[in-house]
């Protein structure tokens, strides 16, 4: 009985563990492009981006930032001043002596519209 138990609050853990973190869409103007090397030596970029929110009449900037395989996906649509549509989430940037902790948006990748989704896939078998 003590092992079914264990066995249950193991499957508890695994299942907190997995919880999903919700992605957002959006059409981000990168103003101030800034590229380098994280501490692991992966390249990444981070910029201010300009987007407006749902609903708002005036744009927004956020701290925009990618690296890895999003970083590679965007690339080539990169340039100030160019929308670019991608698909991110939200962090928290924790605070250092020089800044306080503020949210930066993660960018896993470009944003596809719905329309072009099963021609790509019919492409790409």
């Amino acid at each position: 009985m003590t092992n079914a138990a264990n066995t249950s609050a193991v499957a508890t853990v695994a299942n907190d563990n997995t919880q999903r973190q919700a992605s957002y869409p959006r059409l981000v103007t990168p103003k101030t492009i800034k590229e380098g090397k994280n501490s692991n030596g992966t390249p990444f970029v981070s910029f201010v981006g300009e987007y407006t929110r749902r609903g708002a009449s005036k744009p927004s900037t956020m701290l925009h930032t990618a690296s890895g395989k999003a970083l590679d996906a965007i690339r080539e649509q990169l340039k100030e001043g160019q929308p670019v549509r991608v698909f991110g989430v939200f962090e928290k940037l924790p605070a250092k002596e020089d800044r306080s902790e503020s949210q930066v948006f993660r960018i896993i990748g470009l944003s596809v519209p719905r329309e072009q989704e099963p021609a790509a896939m019919q492409e790409a078998a």
